[in-house]
């Protein structure tokens, strides 16, 4: 005889892994969206201009990055307080700034065609919190937020690829380059948004496993931070360093590595390598039961990987590695 308890069990597996699916690869695709509309102008060397005796393409990631942090501190407000009805409609009209920021940026002349490029990132600085508030609240959110997470390695490098791409096969100028790009990706990502808008919203098993998601006013967001001080000050210190340090790497390094040699899709392929490989190994985490086990594990790849990165800058031309080996380390 078939025992009922294992068969709800098992289904409610399949139907978690479903969900898992849906959410998130939609999840993963909409924040790939997002550095397509935000990365593409990665893949220009802007070899040409200066700005004030400045290198043209230091100035356009400055203030490019200024754009989005000055974002993340204003979706402190508008993420705690973003209604649950009101999240496609922040989506989209995000969307469309970035993309109108990207025809700014082929419009007008250099160098006041940076003005986009801070627009852009202040358009999308607040599109992480957005997606990822579909997804909290659920059993299953660690999983879907590490999924979301893998966006950001695999969507770099094809930014890159793609807007290599464009420039050299297409021939389109490196300042309208990132509008044709944002053309392609902003429907996609307006799609993306109303498939997140209809997930199902978390059920009983949800909310008693997790905390259920409320917005938030100014009182109450300052009592969380009060209770949470040190952590949340720490995570705040170590995403801004995380933010420079990943905007460094993905910006600079068609002006440091002589892509001539490669094709234009290297940086995607490497990167979807090193993706499944990540995939791989979240995947393998199912089997540690323990949250700080768990933690602990996590922390030591990362360290280890910091370390190894050291070991190679220090003393990267007597290794003297291959241009694919350094980028897929």
């Amino acid at each position: 005889m078939n025992d009922p308890a294992k068969s709800t069990f098992s289904k409610k597996k399949v139907s978690d892994l479903l969900f898992i699916l849906w959410a998130g690869g939609t999840a993963l695709l909409s924040y790939s969206l997002v550095y397509a509309l935000r990365k593409p102008y990665t893949a220009a060397a802007f070899a040409d201009y200066e700005v004030f005796g400045m290198d043209y393409k230091v100035v356009v990631t400055i203030v490019q990055i200024i754009g989005y942090v000055i974002s993340k501190f204003i979706g402190i407000k508008l993420i705690s307080e973003l209604r649950a009805k009101d999240r496609l409609k922040f989506i989209l009209l995000s969307v469309l700034m970035a993309q109108l920021s990207l025809v700014l940026f082929g419009l007008l002349p250099v160098p006041y065609n940076i003005l986009g490029m801070f627009l852009n990132g202040l358009s999308l600085g607040c599109m992480w919190g957005v997606i990822f508030s579909f997804l909290e609240g659920r059993r299953v959110t660690d999983i879907l937020a590490s999924l979301m997470g893998v966006s950001m390695v695999i969507s770099s490098g094809t930014a890159k690829s793609v807007g290599l791409f464009v420039m050299n096969t297409l021939h389109v100028h490196e300042c309208w380059m990132p509008a044709l790009i944002g053309a392609v990706a902003l429907p996609l990502l307006a799609l993306c948004g109303v498939v997140l808008n209809r997930l199902p919203q978390p059920d009983k098993t949800d909310i008693a496993c997790r905390s259920k998601r409320e917005p938030l006013n100014g009182k109450q967001r300052w009592a969380l931070y009060r209770n949470f001080m040190p952590f949340l000050t720490l995570l705040f210190i170590a995403n801004v360093a995380l933010v420079i340090l990943r905007d460094i790497k993905e910006d600079f390094l068609v002006n440091i590595i002589d892509i001539s040699q490669h094709s234009s899709w290297l940086f995607a392929r490497i990167d979807s390598v090193v993706t499944l490989l990540i995939l791989l190994i979240f995947g393998l985490m199912i089997y540690v039961r323990n949250n700080l086990s768990a933690m602990t594990i996590l922390l030591l790849l990362i360290i280890t990987g910091m370390i190894g990165m050291t070991i190679l800058s220090f003393w990267y031309q007597q290794i003297a590695l291959s241009t694919v080996a350094w980028l897929f380390i």
